[in-house]
């Protein structure tokens, strides 16, 4: 009689994991496939949009190390300092930006980012006694967002508005204008309301689709810009619109 030969139940059990293990890494290989032909479509997306805004810059603070402006100043047109954020901050690096961005061919403005639980006055002290008459020469950047108790549900946002106009208007002393930096919602709910002629720069905006109040568009918040060999952080964004409108905007 002829032997049976009989394959053991592991021999079976292995290929059957070893072929399903063959279909995960094919199905892991073809999602990474995908990724990157998207994210490359993405990018090629974005540098022909970004043909369309000639007038580019960049926002500077103290996590963006130290930066050449000289160097900058060959591919950038402006570029926006952290100075003061509500009544008691200071960016580190504000006042030594400020003094070597001087010189360099390029346009340069400051920020202050808005704080709702400061008083307007407060927060003007404090950004004129930090600044004051380094300035530059774009309009003052106020920046506001949302955080904590502060949102859309809150029913103090209104008397938060007002201190905001306040703000604004203290602001203008410096007779150079001042841009609200804010992301859609936030400009849409909070912002307009208050003040509804006031330039925007919209933060986290899509490069396309802005009305002429939208004078600074944010499309790249965690961008960097490499210099002597190394990648530092910065946030870029376009004008939006020509070099003639831009020569208009910023003399």
């Amino acid at each position: 009689m002829k032997r049976t030969e009989y394959k053991p139940i592991y021999e079976n059990t292995y290929r059957r994991r070893h072929h399903r293990r063959w279909w995960w890494g094919l199905g892991l290989l073809l999602v990474l496939v995908v990724a990157v032909v998207g994210w490359s479509q993405w990018q090629a997306h974005q540098k022909r949009q970004l043909e369309n805004y000639p007038v580019r810059g960049m926002t500077i603070n103290q996590d963006s190390g130290y930066l050449d402006f000289q160097q900058l100043a060959k591919h950038t047109d402006f570029v926006y300092l952290q100075a003061t954020s509500g009544a008691t901050y200071t960016d580190d690096d504000f006042s030594d930006n400020y003094s070597r961005s001087q010189g360099a061919d390029l346009k340069v403005g400051v920020a202050h980012t808005f704080s709702f639980t400061s008083s307007a006055a407060r927060q003007y002290r404090h950004f004129h006694e930090t600044v004051g008459q380094d300035t530059g020469t774009l309009p003052i950047m106020v920046a506001v967002s949302y955080y904590g108790k502060y949102n859309s549900s809150n029913t103090d946002m209104a008397a938060q508005g007002q201190k905001l106009k306040t703000l604004v208007s203290r602001l203008k002393w410096y007779h150079q204008g001042v841009i609200i930096f804010a992301n859609k919602q936030v400009l849409t709910q909070f912002v307009r309301p208050v003040l509804p002629s006031e330039d925007y720069w919209i933060a986290g905006g899509k490069l396309a689709g802005h009305d002429s109040q939208v004078k600074l568009i944010e499309y790249d918040a965690d961008g960097s810009v490499t210099q002597n060999g190394q990648d530092q952080p910065v946030a870029r964004s376009v004008f939006n619109g020509n070099q003639r409108a831009w020569a208009k905007y910023a003399p």
